[in-house]
């Protein structure tokens, strides 16, 4: 079982789909009311999304747990080890920024688009990987 195409399709094709769309949310946005320069928002964007892009990518990585044959066999530890790790960490990072939002009444306006624009592909690729990893295995247990 090559797990290699499956972290490929989770984690590093949303990684250069969130590095892509986040620099052009980032052009297009307007940072004038936050006192930066238009190059230093744009930079720190970049550098916000990179981080968080390399932080999923490295917790994706136990996706590779179910090379493991005791984890490769059971549905519980396939979700665990799939899902635990990335989605943990999506999970707090969007209920802080809630928090911060409610808290501080900050609205729901461009920066909440760019959270969005980081979290949602990781989500979507995660599930639609584990589900064709399922079909994949479930087909091969059949046959």
């Amino acid at each position: 079982m090559k797990l290699f195409k499956y972290y490929k399709k989770a984690a590093l094709y949303p990684s250069l789909f969130v590095l892509f769309f986040s620099l052009i949310h980032s052009l297009i946005a307007n940072y004038e009311s936050n006192g930066l320069t238009d190059y230093s928002a744009i930079l720190m964007s970049i550098i916000t999304s990179f981080i968080f892009t390399l932080l999923m990518s490295l917790l994706s990585l136990s996706i590779f747990l179910n090379k493991i044959n005791r984890l490769y066999k059971s549905l519980t530890w396939n979700v665990l080890s799939w899902f635990l790790l990335p989605l943990f960490y999506l999970a707090i990072v969007f209920i802080h920024d809630l928090k911060i939002r409610l808290k501080y009444d900050f609205g729901f306006g461009d920066d909440f688009i760019f959270l969005f624009i980081m979290i949602l592909p990781y989500i979507i690729s995660l599930c639609w990987t584990f589900i064709k990893y399922r079909e994949k295995i479930t087909s091969s247990q059949i046959a």
